[in-house]
């Protein structure tokens, strides 16, 4: 395999993904949206903006010459899901079936890792979350990521090698606004600058598994070269981590003692206190382990915000 494909590359596990592939010889192409795309790595021998929605536009990607696919693009937040469900199921099991189905018409046999997400398992199940563990549709969004494993299976029985991947929380720098670790961060920052006076923070009590991104994409590398087609495999670190303990990690990665103070409009009702995954299965098929330790992701996401 020299050749990988990256869809949705110009977004935050693109960079990383293209990184990673690319420092073990990958030749790397990518394809996405027009935004960031000036700014993308020198990891990219080549990147395209495609309309995935449009299956001619997918048609006139050359499938012959990609070894395997990674497809990161898709809808990715969960709330907006309940006010546009057709849309979530229309882009996010649409693309993949445009994907699927240039390689057909384009006899091209190209080896596919198709990225689900942790947050299918029913939260209610017991702990750790394996891969046999409940799935539940408990929003749009998760129905729509539950029919591109469908999806995906079914091309599986069409003749292509796919693997699956159900990715837990990604942390790490370059991760924009709307999730914990970057939203922390922002304000420490601002308040180290003096253009705030304080943290504005939700509920804190809430227990999720955080793993670095950079871990991450190294998984996505070594499950696109040596997972087993037709599974599913869980990524995450096995450790659940509050909210407190982001917001002291920050707070000691950069030495910022901001007041903080809770605001009810980032209030959300925690119905899960704790939810973590177990990656066993991943490590035995593939030697993956986390090895980015939280305390080096807190420092980088600080650097990073930094230098923004």
């Amino acid at each position: 395999m020299k050749t990988i494909l990256i869809t949705g590359a110009n977004g935050f596990v693109g960079q990383h993904l293209a990184k990673e592939l690319a420092d073990n010889g990958y030749t790397v192409v990518g394809i996405g949206g027009q935004q960031g795309a000036t700014e993308l790595s020198s990891h990219f021998s080549s990147y395209e903006v495609v309309d995935l929605n449009d299956a001619d536009a997918v048609q006139a990607i050359d499938f012959t010459s990609i070894d395997g696919i990674i497809h990161l693009a898709g809808l990715a937040a969960v709330g907006p899901s309940f006010d546009n469900p057709m849309l979530y199921m229309n882009v996010n099991v649409g693309l993949e079936v445009n994907l699927f189905e240039a390689a057909i018409k384009q006899d091209a046999s190209p080896r596919f890792l198709v990225i689900s997400s942790g947050a299918l398992y029913d939260a209610t199940s017991p702990l750790p979350l394996n891969e046999g563990s409940n799935v539940i549709p408990s929003s749009p969004y998760a129905v729509s990521k539950i029919g591109q494993e469908q999806m995906a299976q079914y091309y599986t029985g069409r003749g292509f090698e796919c693997v699956i991947a159900r990715p837990f929380n990604h942390i790490g720098p370059g991760q924009g606004p709307g999730f914990i670790v970057p939203d922390l961060a922002e304000q420490l920052i601002k308040a180290e600058k003096g253009s705030a006076d304080k943290v504005l923070v939700g509920n804190l009590d809430a227990e999720r598994d955080y793993t670095d991104v950079r871990d991450i994409a190294r998984a996505y590398r070594l499950l696109i070269e040596s997972g087993k087609s037709g599974e599913i495999y869980n990524i995450c670190s096995g450790i659940p981590r509050s909210g407190h303990e982001i917001l002291s990690a920050l707070q000691q990665a950069s030495g910022i003692e901001a007041s903080v103070e809770q605001d009810a409009g980032k209030m959300r009702p925690a119905d899960s206190p704790v939810i973590y995954g177990a990656h066993q299965k991943l490590a035995t098929d593939t030697g993956w382990q986390p090895e980015i330790t939280f305390e080096q992701t807190m420092s980088d996401v600080i650097a990073d915000w930094r230098e923004r």
